[in-house]
C-alpha cells in the first residue's frame, strides 16, 4: 500500500495561458544565459493527500543537498530546512483555523518546485525535492516557523528488519510441576518455516533423565529432547536447551512457541531482493511475501504512478544485474541500512531519492549512450575547480565470503570459508599498497559475485578519481545524482569530459540562483564504446584474449562481449 496519496509528476503550469509543451518551456527558460532567480513554489501535502499552496509564506530555505555514497558501501539520506512567515498564524498549530490545527503534520510532506514566469503570464515549474516534516520550530522573537524535512531514505535506513518475534520465546505450561526453563530458540535460514511447536515431558526427572517430545504443526514429531542437553534439528531449523530446576520435571510439563520463516532468497537478482525488502512484495509475481511483516512497506505498484519508488530505475537495474543470482537472508534485528549496503556493495550501487521524493536504484556507472547536459562557458558556470586525492585509492582488496552453501543457526558465528585477493600492481607501484577488506554473507556458485565486485572496485579506485566541482545557475536545476554530464573548461583543459554527478546542492533562496555540482570521473569511465569480438583468443594479440570480464585486460575491456555473461555497464 502507498505511504501517501498519488504524486504529481512532471512540469506544472500556474496562471493563465498555459503552454502546449510545459517541459520544453521550462528547458528553454533554464538554458538562457543570464542571471536568473526562479519562482519557488512550496506546497504542503497532508496525510490524506490534500495539497495546499503555501508559497506566499516562503521566506528562505528549501536548499536541497543530494549526495551519492562517499564510500562504496555507504548510503546517504538528505534533509532541508524551510523558514515560513507566520504573521497570520497560518502555522500556529494551537490556533483554530491554522493549517496544522488538530492535524498530524509530523510526517506530512513538503514539496518544493522551481520555475519561470513565461511571456504569456503563466509560470511553469518542475519539482525539486520532497521531504517529510519531522520537526517544527516556532521563533520566539519574530513571527516565523522553521520546518525540518527529511527525505524517504531516512525512514529506510532508520528501520530494523526481521525483529525477533516474541512468539519465538518458549512459554511454560500453566500447570507445570517442575520449575525448569527452556532457552531462547535458535532458528536457521532455509530450514525454519512458519510453525507452532509443543514440547511435552514424557519421562519425568532431572537433567539427563527427563525426556520431552518435540512436535511441530508442520514437521510432526522430531524428538525426543533430553533435559540438560542441547536439542538440534538442522533440517527443521530449531535449536534449544531444556534445563531442570530445583523441582524436577513432571510428566506433562510443557512449553509452546512458534517459529517464522525469515526473509530469504535463493538464486535471485539483487535488485529484485532490494525491491522485496522495500515493499514486502515479490518483484516477479507482485504478490505479498510470506514474511512481509518483517521488512519495509513502501508502495509496490509496478509503474510510474508509484509514489514511493522510481519503478523504472529498478527495471533497468534488474536488467543490468541479470547475471547476479544471489542466495542469502535477513538476520534478526538487522538494520535496513546494513542489509541494503551489503547488496549495494557487490555492484557498487547507489540508493537515493529523486526530485519527486521517490527511492531510486542505480548501478555503479551511468549510461554513456544518449544525450547529456553540457556545462561550459562563463555565462552560466561561475566557478570551477577540481581535486584528485590518494585518500580514495584502493589497489589491494581482500574479500571474505561463503564459498559453500551452509547456513548457521541464529546467534552462531558465521563461517566464511572462501576468500579472494585482488590487486593492481601498477597502482601499488605508484602509490604504495592501499588496502581494504570486505566480508560478504551472500552466496553465489563459484564466488562469481565477489570476483566481479573485487575487479570492479579496483577498476574504479586504483587511480585517484577526478572530482570536478563547479557552481552554475539555472541550467543545473534538473541535474540529478547519478546522471552523466559533459564538462568543458579552457583553464583546466577539460574538453567534453564525461563525468557522473555525485553531489548537487540547489540553493533555491540565493539571488541569483546558485547550484553547486560535484561530478566524478573514474578511470573506468574512459570506455565509452566497444568493438565486437569473439569469446576466445583470435591469436592476433589485439582482439579479446580473455574468457571473461574478471580476467580481461584494459585492452580486452574495449571490446563488446555478446552473450558473454557480463555487461559493460
Amino acid at each position: 500500500m502507498p505511504l501517501y496519496g498519488p504524486p504529481q509528476y512532471g512540469p506544472e503550469l500556474y496562471g493563465t495561458g498555459g503552454s502546449v509543451d510545459a517541459l520544453q518551456d521550462f528547458l528553454n527558460e533554464m538554458g538562457k544565459k543570464r542571471d536568473s532567480t526562479p519562482r519557488v513554489v512550496v506546497e504542503h501535502i497532508d496525510m490524506t493527500g490534500v495539497v495546499t499552496d503555501i508559497s506566499r509564506y516562503y521566506e528562505s530555505g528549501g536548499n536541497i543537498t543530494r549526495e551519492k555514497e562517499r564510500a562504496p558501501d555507504e548510503i546517504q539520506a538528505g534533509d532541508f530546512d524551510l523558514t515560513l512567515f507566520n504573521h497570520d498564524d497560518k502555522f500556529s498549530e494551537y490556533k483554530v483555523g491554522s493549517l496544522f490545527y488538530g492535524a498530524q503534520y509530523h510526517f506530512s510532506r513538503i514539496r518544493i518546485s522551481a520555475g519561470f514566469l513565461l511571456p504569456n503570464g503563466s509560470v511553469v515549474t518542475m519539482p525539486m525535492c520532497l521531504g517529510y516534516i519531522d520537526e517544527l520550530n516556532a521563533h520566539s522573537d519574530e513571527s516565523k516557523v522553521t520546518l525540518r524535512c527529511r527525505d524517504l531514505m531516512h525512514r529506510v535506513i532508520d528501520e530494523a528488519l526481521h525483529l525477533r518475534p516474541s512468539e519465538e520465546t518458549p512459554t511454560p505450561g500453566g500447570a507445570n510441576a517442575g520449575d525448569g526453563t527452556c532457552s531462547d530458540v535458535k532458528t536457521r535460514p532455509f530450514s525454519t518455516v512458519n510453525e507452532n511447536w509443543t514440547l511435552t515431558c514424557t519421562t519425568p526427572g532431572a537433567d539427563g533423565v527427563a525426556l520431552f517430545s518435540v512436535v511441530g504443526s508442520v514437521s510432526g514429531s522430531i524428538g525426543p529432547a533430553t533435559s540438560g542437553t542441547e536439542f538440534v534439528s538442522t533440517s527443521r531449523g530449531i535449536k534449544f536447551t531444556l534445563t531442570a530446576g530445583d523441582i524436577p520435571w513432571g510428566a506433562g510439563d510443557s512449553f509452546t512457541f512458534q517459529t517464522f520463516q525469515r526473509p530469504q532468497w535463493t538464486q535471485y537478482n539483487p535488485a529484485k531482493i532490494i525491491w522485496s525488502v522495500l515493499t514486502g512484495y515479490n518483484y516477479d509475481t507482485n504478490t505479498q511475501e510470506v514474511w512481509s511483516g518483517s521488512v519495509l512497506d513502501l508502495d509496490h505498484t509496478q509503474d510510474d504512478t508509484n509514489p514511493d519508488i522510481d519503478y523504472a530505475s529498478f527495471v533497468l537495474a534488474v536488467d543490468q544485474l541479470a547475471e547476479f543470482v544471489l542466495t542469502g537472508f535477513v538476520d534478526y534485528d538487522e538494520p535496513a541500512q546494513d542489509f541494503l549496503q551489503s547488496l549495494l556493495l557487490l555492484f557498487l550501487g547507489s540508493l537515493y531519492t529523486d526530485a519527486d521524493g521517490r527511492v531510486v536504484l542505480k548501478t555503479w556507472v551511468p549510461s554513456m549512450e544518449g544525450t547529456a547536459r553540457v556545462f561550459a562557458g562563463s555565462e552560466q558556470v561561475t566557478e570551477l575547480g577540481y581535486s584528485r586525492t590518494v585518500n580514495e585509492i584502493i589497489n589491494y582488496v581482500r574479500v571474505n565470503y561463503k564459498k559453500t552453501q551452509t547456513w548457521e543457526f541464529s546467534g552462531d558465528t558465521v563461517v566464511y570459508d572462501g576468500w579472494f585477493v585482488f590487486k593492481d600492481a601498477a597502482s601499488i607501484l605508484k602509490y604504495g599498497k592501499l588496502s581494504e577488506e570486505y566480508t560478504s554473507r551472500w552466496y553465489m556458485s563459484g564466488g562469481t559475485h565477489v570476483q566481479d565486485f573485487g575487479t570492479r572496485l579496483l577498476s574504479r579506485y586504483a587511480e585517484p578519481p577526478l572530482v570536478i566541482e563547479f557552481v552554475t545557475k539555472a541550467d543545473g536545476l534538473l541535474s540529478e545524482i547519478g546522471e552523466k554530464i559533459y564538462i568543458s573548461d579552457e583553464k583546466w583543459g577539460f574538453d567534453m569530459a564525461a563525468a557522473e554527478v555525485s553531489k548537487i546542492v540547489k540553493n533555491l533562496d540565493s539571488k541569483p540562483l546558485k547550484i553547486e555540482i560535484a561530478a566524478r570521473r573514474d578511470t573506468s569511465m574512459d570506455t565509452v564504446y566497444g568493438y565486437l569480438g569473439s569469446r576466445t583468443s583470435e591469436g592476433d594479440g589485439v582482439s579479446p584474449q580473455a574468457a571473461n570480464w574478471a580476467s580481461a585486460s584494459a585492452q580486452d575491456k574495449q571490446f563488446c562481449y555478446i552473450g558473454h555473461g557480463y555487461k559493460m555497464y
